[in-house]
């Protein structure tokens, strides 16, 4: 038998178990809300038919597009038995998704959003754990889609997916807020209806409001490994943009709302609120560089509550530098000081002077020394001073691999480094004084950290080079540890 027709039978063979397994499965609705995406939305139901759960009905509601929407997805249903097409009035997605649940038959729910995909597997591997588990909801890793390029979510995204969990308490995993998108979720019908769960009519970050609901009120939830939701970056999207004051409004009214429900656990808000001073509130302090006086306004009035919120021993520890800075100059409603800050590019710290002093290790922002800011306002915080790597190259020499490494401390000049390499016992030869490591602001200009550059020798193992190396830095009384992959 060829290679090919091998391949064949293989696919065949698992198409079979899928369905054995699938034979008995609960039906899966999947709701996908359409508003102007003639264009997007029969992929992102086509991916929904080709993912490997099999079980699924799709109600479509397409919320009263001016676009060729409606009969784009009408054509989609007279082809597939299992799409259901509804038409309303423009209402608004919340409104959208309401009116799919009222009409979804299936055990189980879930969302799609129209400009929006589903992963091959994510769905079966979710679908199979609740089977397991009891749960009364799943979520799911995603992964964003720019153009034609897949990236991973982000970091802290991806942090707790790495630890997957089944039938746990979100007092167990308060982490697993910070994937509140409405994909990459499938909820148990009977507990979305005993709850009486609502998608917000205005949804500029609202859909958070039914996550941690969701999560709190949940029996148990599941939190898998296998990226479910392919989640499109789109200029246009509801939740990439708005440098206004009403998004502002918006935004952190959905915040407000998130920590009233998470009030019964106050461990779980207080977490959810150093999430948010994290993640989200530093979104919107980014925006400062292209935005006016009234939505500086709007941070003013908004921001300090929720700095109020946090605990403040780990507040100090784990809030960037630069943001709490900020944090209090609008607390102080200094608002000249805020923009003179922003101009200055207060907000990208390595654009900036370091030195000790008594609170520790301090970047000098600007308005240091001068500005009505604590001191300690300016110390970085451990993660901002940790040991990083990368290996910008790699090439044999006969034998040899030979790695262009650059390896640094961020907002710290080194003086007289040294880096030893970790290996399975092959012979290294380490020499400094590469091309030092640049890092560019957002408004061009460039900081080179001197002395941290490296060429990195791996003897005799140019056939089987290791996936990534990892390096420890040491300069004076400072030590740290960094892992970077090895490009192919």
């Amino acid at each position: 038998m060829t290679t090919t027709g091998r391949r064949g039978v293989r696919r065949a063979a698992a198409a079979a178990r899928r369905r054995w397994r699938n034979r008995d499965s609960p039906l899966l609705s999947v709701v996908v809300p359409v508003y102007n995406a003639a264009d997007l939305v029969e992929e992102s139901l086509q991916s929904v038919l080709d993912q490997q759960y099999r079980n699924v009905e799709i109600v479509v509601v397409d919320d009263g597009s001016t676009d060729d929407s409606l009969a784009v997805v009408r054509a989609f249903a007279a082809r597939n038995p299992r799409v259901t097409v509804l038409s309303q009035a423009n209402g608004g997605v919340g409104v959208a998704r309401r009116t799919g649940t009222e009409a979804a038959t299936g055990e189980y729910l879930t969302f799609v959003d129209s400009d929006d995909t589903v992963t091959r597997t994510g769905i079966q591997v979710a679908m199979d754990g609740l089977r397991h588990s009891g749960s009364d909801v799943a979520v799911m890793p995603y992964q964003r889609r720019e153009g034609d390029v897949i990236r991973p979510a982000a970091p802290w995204i991806r942090a707790v997916h790495a630890r997957p969990a089944a039938g746990v308490v979100l007092a167990d995993r308060p982490d697993v807020l910070v994937n509140a998108i409405p994909g990459g979720k499938i909820f148990r019908r009977a507990f979305w209806d005993e709850h009486g769960f609502v998608y917000p009519t205005v949804l500029l970050a609202g859909d958070q409001q039914v996550a941690a609901e969701a999560f709190l009120k949940a029996r148990t939830l599941d939190i898998t490994g296998v990226p479910g939701y392919t989640w499109r970056r789109m200029a246009t999207s509801i939740s990439q943009g708005h440098v206004t004051a009403a998004a502002v409004h918006a935004r952190h009214d959905a915040m407000d709302r998130v920590l009233e429900i998470l009030e019964p656990l106050p461990a779980v808000r207080e977490e959810r609120v150093l999430q948010y001073l994290r993640h989200n509130v530093p979104n919107s302090l980014l925006k400062l560089e292209r935005a006016d006086d009234d939505y500086l306004a709007a941070l003013v009035e908004r921001v300090p509550h929720v700095v109020a919120a946090a605990p403040p021993d780990r507040y100090a520890a784990e809030i960037p530098a630069q943001y709490r800075v900020l944090h209090a100059l609008l607390a102080a409603d200094d608002r000249d000081a805020v923009w003179r800050y922003v101009a200055a590019e207060g907000m990208q710290p390595e654009m900036h002077p370091s030195g000790d002093e008594p609170h520790g290790h301090t970047v000098y922002l600007p308005g240091w020394g001068r500005d009505a800011v604590a001191p300690e306002a300016y110390v970085l915080t451990a993660e901002q001073t940790a040991a990083r790597a990368i290996v910008r190259s790699a090439h044999r020499d006969g034998a040899d691999l030979v790695l262009d490494v650059a390896a640094w401390y961020p907002n710290v000049e080194l003086s007289a480094p040294q880096l030893e390499v970790k290996t399975d016992g092959d012979v290294v030869d380490v020499l400094a004084g590469g091309e030092p490591h640049i890092v560019s602001s957002r408004q061009g200009a460039e900081r080179r950290y001197l002395h941290s550059g490296w060429t990195v020798t791996l003897r005799g193992v140019a056939r089987r080079a290791p996936r990534a190396l990892t390096v420890t830095l040491t300069d004076g009384d400072r030590t740290g540890t960094a892992t970077a992959p090895i490009p192919r």
